[in-house]
């Protein structure tokens, strides 16, 4: 079972368990991707911390609570810190934060929330932040997997529901 199986509730005899596995590749690409985008062998300069702590922010924001909790438990086992805690919180930006982290912070909340308003300009607010290309793909790849991940959980839950 994967965390995906978990949030959604699927049991391991269940129909929808088995219907999820006829495409292992699936299954087991979303497990690893999750690993890949948390805890890359190359961080560049966004820690397994601070991506557990904005993947808890953005599956707040979400409205997944129960996929934050597990991010909070990530965010635990990596170190985090106050200041990583109040970003997973879903609370304003911190006051003491660095302007890079600012940055990252509030494209996290633009891309989870309002993805239609993200433009190029944004991209470039990235980069005057001090990002570069790798680091801006990494983020990118974060809040696309947790906007995945929360979706396919929901879609799993009711399908579960009514199965």
């Amino acid at each position: 079972m994967d965390q995906i199986d978990i949030l959604s509730g699927l049991k391991p005899d269940s129909e929808l368990y088995t219907v999820r596995r006829e495409r292992p590749d699936f299954v087991e690409g979303a497990e690893l991707c999750r690993e890949t985008v948390l805890a890359p062998n190359h961080d560049f300069g966004i820690g397994h911390a601070m991506r557990a702590a904005f993947a808890a922010r953005m599956a707040r924001f979400i409205g997944r609570e129960d996929l934050a909790r597990a991010y909070d438990l990530l965010l635990e086992e990596a170190g985090g810190d106050d200041a990583l805690a109040a970003i997973a919180s879903a609370a304003a930006q911190p006051a003491n934060a660095t302007a890079f982290t600012q940055a990252l912070v509030r494209h996290v909340d633009l891309v989870t929330e309002r993805p239609r308003d993200n433009t190029r300009a944004d991209i470039g607010r990235l980069e005057a932040a001090g990002l570069t290309n790798p680091q801006i793909v990494a983020l990118s790849e974060l809040i696309a997997f947790v906007n995945f991940e929360a979706r396919v959980i929901v879609g799993l839950r009711v399908l579960n529901e009514v199965a």
